[in-house]
């Protein structure tokens, strides 16, 4: 009796697994194309998101500034499949993947960083929450709108790298699935590389003559660009038709001391006794954009404006300025748009004689490089 239950616990224990490895084979060859009923099978990617397209490269940037994802699928003639969004704290681990269930076939996929947070400035259009409307939609005609106020203006700030807010990012790729790999059951490994379409610009006005003197007060800034619509290509579409211009006014402005000047001469025809130290005042004025085009840079224009009477004081080609410091980087960036594509925060000093632009030996700092101009046509 006792040699019977040693039998039978010793089949048991062979029969268990046995029969594990017996259900693992029919389970993978359900999914063989000679069986009519493919209910069982599964497949699809695994997408990891990376975004080093910025000034340090290798480094992916991707967990540390985008807080929502989401991915639009289409098919090969640009018709709408499905879509899949992350929100949630996964996505600042390295290791996050996206999971995507699809069947065999080839698809085009539209990847937007940060589109569906709470705090996205960007509207995707068409509306895509209804799903038997977005069915209706193609690829092609997709768009990413930044709002603007009645005036065509937005003053809005689009990306708080302190907060972890807002910001737009745009990745695209196509991917096929085969037959095999849908008969695999599993999901196959896929990167989508993401850039960023938003831009923090600083504008700062400092005096030469009297650098104690500039009041932000009494200038009016803005920046004119026609890059308020980016369709599915993340290219610029054109706004017709409006009234007013579209422009970007500061989200920000306030005047800032940087230190010390020693003045021992005449200020405002009253003699100074001795050495003083006044604090040097700049007016800073801080902008947020959506992506710059290089086929922009004689269009888009920053414009500083007299509050009071309304003179432009200065109105420049902004783009063109942004590039002055190309060549101190490494040649590895291959293009002017790459260029303004990577560097996504910028910072322009003008400096102005007695409150005026000059348009000879004008000195400006970007970024902290000093260029001098000499001669310039604006």
């Amino acid at each position: 009796m006792k040699l019977f239950s040693v039998i039978s616990s010793t089949l048991r224990r062979g029969f268990y697994p046995l029969l594990g490895v017996l259900f693992f084979v029919l389970a993978a060859t359900a999914c063989e194309t000679i069986y009519d009923d493919r209910s069982n099978c599964f497949g699809g990617v695994r997408l990891r998101f990376v975004y080093e397209y910025h000034m340090e490269r290798g480094a992916n940037a991707f967990p540390a500034n985008v807080d929502c994802v989401t991915v639009y699928v289409f098919d090969t003639e640009g018709n709408y499949v499905t879509q899949l969004s992350e929100t949630s704290d996964v996505l600042q681990d390295e290791s996050y993947r996206m999971d995507l269930p699809l069947d065999a076939g080839t698809y085009n996929l539209l990847v937007y960083g940060g589109l569906t947070c709470q705090s996205s400035r960007f509207v995707l259009t068409p509306d895509w929450s209804d799903a038997s409307a977005a069915s209706l939609h193609q690829q092609e005609d997709t768009t990413v709108t930044l709002p603007r106020d009645s005036q065509g203006v937005s003053a809005e700030q689009l990306h708080d790298l302190d907060k972890r807010e807002g910001g737009l990012f745009y990745g695209a790729r196509q991917i096929t699935l085969s037959d095999e790999d849908f008969n695999k059951g599993h999901y196959r490994d896929e990167t989508v590389y993401l850039i960023k379409d938003t831009n923090d610009i600083q504008i700062i006005l400092q005096e030469l003559e009297s650098p104690y003197s500039v009041d932000v007060a009494d200038y009016d800034f803005k920046i004119v660009d026609d890059n308020f619509v980016l369709d599915a290509l993340n290219q610029a579409v054109h706004i017709a038709g409006d009234d007013y211009q579209p422009c970007y006014k500061p989200y920000f402005s306030k005047n800032r001391s940087m230190g010390f000047v020693d003045i021992d001469n005449a200020r405002d025809g009253q003699y100074l006794e001795g050495d003083v130290n006044m604090p040097v005042q700049v007016a800073c004025a801080e902008f947020s954009t959506s992506r710059l085009f290089f086929e922009h840079a004689r269009s888009a224009r920053l414009i500083v404006s007299s509050s009071d009477s309304g003179e432009e004081i200065i109105n420049v080609p902004l783009i063109e300025y942004l590039l002055l410091i190309q060549n101190h980087y490494d040649n590895w960036i291959k293009s002017e748009q790459e260029f303004l594509d990577r560097q996504s925060r910028w910072s322009l000093i003008l400096f102005l004689n007695n409150g005026r632009w000059i348009n000879t030996s004008v000195r400006i700092s970007v970024n902290s490089w000093i260029v001098r101009l000499n001669n310039i046509i604006i």
